[in-house]
């Protein structure tokens, strides 16, 4: 991995990556075999490798996206993850050649993630839909993704989580705007693409403490800072939320994942969340944060409408004690657009809840 500036702590310096296959002993399949058919052997557990064209992978996927449609958006969520799970394992039985770091299909195009991920070997297998994955990153980290509440582009590194809604990121630019705390430090946990402490240090924040679990958001907030000048007061830490510096802050923003699930890759991680984590955010949050410090969360009403059986991690916390609310914001979340062109009506909201010690 490529050495990172001073002020970077990392417990595990190693990039996430999808697992190269070495061995199989999947079947070759091509443009002469109807998509339909091939997508049922992988309904029904065969192995394939594809032979000729990128467009043949993706022919096949698209039909069998077609054979395991997902069950109604109304249907339990248990239903939905249980879909989700059978899903990826019959995607993830197509497969795809690599040689001397390029995809071996004729109609293919680079993808430099492959070179760098991949530096002790040139030649493997991997699924096909993790290639897609991989030429999708290539194609965002290349062009960037511009996002009106930092004004610039961020050029994401591969299995960065990237906003896709702007709306919590536009909210909690209104919170921060009214903000009137002190800015000598801020702890942005769980930091992503490094949205939420770029704002920070737009804001004025001295210093700010931008954490994640996952190496690859580090390498991409670290990459980030190298290509803004003057380098925005950014210290970088990869481990479990607020790392190991007990210095206290001002300020500590996380933006968790906003329902409960399990996570089955990289990236679920910043979708769902599992037993514990608020717990553990809240006990290090507490012993962290200045006698007159803020918490804050960037939250959603989502948990309250598709598990509604499921405690709510920042209501529990309030009734212990520690913390109180100072203020919560809300704002409606447009409606996505129904593949009619319509758009459907939603409840949800995303929300700001601001904490402060009890």
């Amino acid at each position: 991995m490529r050495i990172l500036p001073a002020g970077v702590r990392m417990m595990n310096p190693k990039l996430h990556r999808p697992e190269p296959i070495l061995h199989h002993t999947a079947k070759p399949v091509d443009r002469s075999v109807p998509p339909q058919a091939a997508a049922a052997r992988l309904r029904d557990g065969e192995m394939l490798i594809v032979a000729d064209l990128y467009t043949t992978g993706e022919a096949i996927l698209a039909r069998l996206d077609l054979l395991l449609r997902p069950p109604p958006h109304d249907a339990p969520f248990e239903a939905r993850q249980a879909h989700r799970r059978m899903h990826r394992k019959a995607v993830l039985r197509l497969l795809a050649p690599i040689e001397d770091h390029r995809l071996a299909l004729a109609d293919a195009r680079p993808i430099g993630f492959l070179k760098e991920l991949y530096p002790e070997r040139s030649s493997f297998v991997l699924p096909f839909a993790q290639v897609q994955e991989l030429f999708g990153a290539w194609n965002r980290y290349r062009e960037g993704v511009h996002l009106k509440v930092l004004g610039h582009r961020l050029f994401p590194f591969y299995g960065t989580y990237v906003p896709t809604r702007v709306s919590h990121l536009e909210l909690f630019g209104t919170w921060l705007h009214q903000y009137k705390g002190p800015r000598d430090r801020a702890i942005d946990v769980g930091t992503g693409c490094g949205v939420l402490a770029l704002m920070l240090c737009r804001a004025g924040f001295a210093r700010v403490l931008a954490t994640d679990i996952n190496p690859n958001a580090i390498e991409s907030v670290s990459r980030e800072l190298g290509r803004l000048a003057p380098p925005p007061p950014i210290d970088l830490f990869c481990g479990d939320l607020l790392g190991d510096d007990p210095e206290p802050a001002d300020l500590i923003v996380f933006n968790p994942p906003w329902i409960r699930g399990e996570a089955h890759g990289l990236l679920d991680e910043a979708l769902v969340f599992t037993d514990g984590l608020f717990e553990r955010f809240f006990d290090q949050a507490c012993a962290r944060l200045n006698a007159t410090g803020r918490v804050v969360l960037v939250f959603s009403n989502i948990l309250e409408l598709v598990q509604p059986d499921v405690p709510h991690p920042i209501l529990s916390e309030l009734e212990r004690g520690r913390l109180r609310l100072v203020q919560k914001l809300a704002r409606r979340v447009e409606p996505s657009p129904a593949p009619d062109g319509s758009r459907r009506r939603t409840r949800e909201r995303v929300e700001i809840w601001e904490l402060a010690r009890a």
